[in-house]
């Protein structure tokens, strides 16, 4: 099954406080300061979707890349993203997200 999660990206200003899309701190992937084009993966936090070099792989990339070793990770991070964005998937894939993590969580007798 493929799962698509709709990731926009904002422009983070971190000199208005008044602007919607304020809010400085640190990229959750690579520990410097937000800046440029970021997105939100949920559960991991804002990651950078920009690189000062266009051969590096994005934060946001990485992080993606990482969810993939690690397949309990993936979908809980699909769940959360379908629990904030429940209008945005089809009853066919929640289904199988909830299917999925309920196996997963059960132990063995």
């Amino acid at each position: 099954m493929r799962i698509t999660l709709d990731l926009p990206d904002f422009t983070l200003d971190d000199t208005d406080p008044n602007d919607p899309h304020f809010n400085p701190g640190l990229c959750a992937g690579c520990g410097n300061e937000r800046w440029g084009r970021m997105a939100r993966l949920h559960g991991t936090g804002w990651l950078h979707t920009q690189t000062d070099d266009d051969t590096e792989p994005t934060c946001r990339q990485k992080a993606l890349d990482n969810l993939q070793t690690n397949p309990l990770s993936a979908w809980q991070t699909i769940a959360l993203h379908i629990a904030k964005y429940p209008s945005r998937h089809d009853a066919a894939t929640i289904r199988a997200v909830l299917r999925h993590l309920t196996n997963t969580s059960q132990t063995p007798n």
